[in-house]
């Protein structure tokens, strides 16, 4: 969680053990996908399929980035709602991104380097650099720049950490939140609409739309035969594609700042079971249906928004050892760097484990990961954040009382 958000408005114990769900997900979702077709006998992955509903969930565990961007509106727009309802100035935008710089960047970077130059020669041999230099140049600039999902040629990362196109996304999410944030402030229901409907436009042109951009693009790389579908699926990747989810992670925030106190009645409590019941079944309706699953992704997002937004405000013991504490917030705690490393370990035990597929192949990987970004949290991304001065200075008490 953001340490300026931590200082204002207090630690959300659930919404850590939510980003663990939320990197499990992803890294079960890769593990079936990216293993799965080396490994074959994995018995992880035979037990998954015998278990349909199971198997829907975590081959649609690209959901799981969803979650992450739904919580990144949740978190980070908290402030400027706080300050509002103190009659406060508004954050300092240089603080704010002092802050983001501060936590994403020291470990991108690393992971950055080690991908270049220790995971590429391992998969590639040393000579790796030479083979298309440019290309591996225009890949370290744009990664270092946090524009890879600008191009196909570094999209997919090298292959090999294709899940980086999402920091991208991130990134030009903490440019726009300080602009946007104010108005959210002032009409948050209209932003939502705004950027929901911004969303689907944007979905619905780069599936069918934006003809002169897609056949400037195929021209443009047409000596790596870039087809229409591969510029479409870039334009896909975009940050217009996603405000929507932004935007409903900052209504959720400015909901739960609103309601954080006052007692919940029985009846409350019982309303708050049956949509976290309506919510599961709608999630699970949108990842079973084999028919453009893409096209239910908004569905899917609404019921991840209303699970975000329920177990933020949940005073359930149930809920809160579940996701404040245990394994599901240990996960939580280090799923940045965990969400960095796990492709390209994926990779290395694909290339160098490629016949280990017993029942310690699972356990072991997971091991492993997790040790890695248990390392790179503790050593890499903690002291930046420890900073002296990096927390943002407290808002008055009254800003996070409830009006209600």
């Amino acid at each position: 969680m953001s340490e300026g958000v931590r200082a204002e408005v207090g630690y959300i114990a659930p919404v850590e053990g939510l980003r663990g769900v939320a990197v499990l997900w992803v890294v079960a979702f890769h593990y079936v996908t990216v293993r799965g077709p080396v490994a074959a006998g994995d018995p992880w992955i035979a037990a998954l399929g015998r278990v349909p509903a199971l198997d829907a969930l975590v081959r649609n565990g690209y959901l799981g980035v969803d979650l992450f961007f739904l919580i990144s509106g949740f978190l980070l727009a908290l402030p400027w709602f706080a300050h509002a309802r103190s009659a406060a100035p508004a954050p300092s935008t240089a603080a704010f991104y002092a802050r983001r710089v501060r936590r994403i960047v020291p470990a991108y970077y690393l992971q950055l380097v080690m991908l270049f130059a220790l995971v590429m020669p391992l998969l590639h041999g040393r000579g790796y650099w030479r083979s298309d230099l440019w290309v591996d140049l225009w890949n370290a600039a744009a990664h270092a720049l946090f524009l890879q999902n600008t191009t196909p040629l570094t999209s997919g990362s090298l292959g090999v950490n294709g899940a980086l196109w999402t920091l991208a996304v991130e990134a030009q999410f903490y440019l726009l939140l300080p602009l946007a944030a104010p108005l959210f402030v002032r009409a948050p229901l209209r932003a939502l609409a705004a950027s929901a409907l911004a969303s689907l436009l944007w979905a619905w042109a780069a599936a069918h739309g934006f003809r002169g951009l897609v056949e400037a693009a195929m021209a443009a790389g047409s000596h790596w035969r870039w087809t229409e579908e591969t510029v479409r699926r870039l334009l896909a990747m975009q940050l217009p594609q996603f405000l929507g989810h932004f935007a409903l992670g900052i209504v959720l925030g400015r909901a739960w700042l609103m309601r954080r106190t006052g007692a919940q009645p029985t009846r409350i409590r019982l309303a708050r079971a049956f949509a976290a019941l309506a919510a599961l079944v709608l999630l699970y309706a949108a990842v079973t249906r084999t028919a453009a699953p893409e096209a239910l992704r908004p569905l899917a997002a609404l019921a991840l928004g209303a699970l975000l937004y329920l177990a933020a405000t949940s005073r359930s013991p149930v809920v809160l050892a579940l996701l404040g504490r245990g394994p599901l917030a240990h996960a939580g705690r280090v799923s940045y760097s965990a969400y960095l490393y796990h492709l390209p370990l994926l990779a290395l035990s694909n290339a160098f484990a490629r016949d280990w597929s017993g029942p310690l192949a699972l356990p072991a990987f997971a091991a492993l990961l997790f040790a890695v970004a248990w390392v790179s949290w503790r050593y890499v991304e903690q002291p930046f954040l420890a900073r002296p001065g990096s927390a943002a200075r407290p808002i008055p008490a009254r800003a996070a009382a409830s009006p209600d």
